[in-house]
């Protein structure tokens, strides 16, 4: 199966009854749905996956001068993949970002396609593709200065 991952900001000052009364239940460029989406393919056919919901989810990585970090972040929905090559990875989400969730499966092709919504109330950090940590949860010695909200 291919995996398809769909994260989408939802923008909270959205109306849908505006869009119904007046433009066919369409948004406009002034009453827009989503603020952005990031979307992303599972390099490589996937054998399985699972959802962990209230998960801790280990940040790691390494700083600029090459020291190792390792940071829990608590009440992390987690997809955990594994490719049919036997690669596994994750991508993960704050719990108090999410919205909703949604899981869409082709019938023909059998792709899966994974929605997040997010709550544009909450700042979040985005430290990679597929990562995204509640700012409050995020750890303050590797803040971004640019995060995504």
């Amino acid at each position: 199966m291919i995996l398809h991952l769909h994260f989408i900001l939802v923008n909270s000052e959205f109306n849908q009854g505006i869009a119904n009364d007046l433009h066919e239940g369409q948004e406009t460029e002034d009453n827009i749905k989503y603020l952005w989406e990031d979307e992303m393919q599972v390099s490589g056919p996937v054998k399985d996956f699972k959802i962990k919901n209230n998960a801790i989810y280990k940040l790691a990585g390494y700083l600029p001068d090459n020291s190792m970090f390792s940071y829990d972040i608590w009440d992390m929905t987690i997809i955990e993949c594994t490719t049919e090559s036997g690669n596994q990875m994750q991508f993960a989400v704050s719990k108090k970002l999410l919205k909703k969730t949604d899981k869409v499966v082709d019938e023909k092709s059998s792709d899966t396609h994974l929605y997040f919504y997010l709550r544009d109330a909450l700042p979040l950090e985005n430290p990679m593709n597929g990562v995204y940590i509640l700012k409050s949860d995020f750890p303050k010695e590797l803040m971004a200065k640019n995060s995504k909200s």
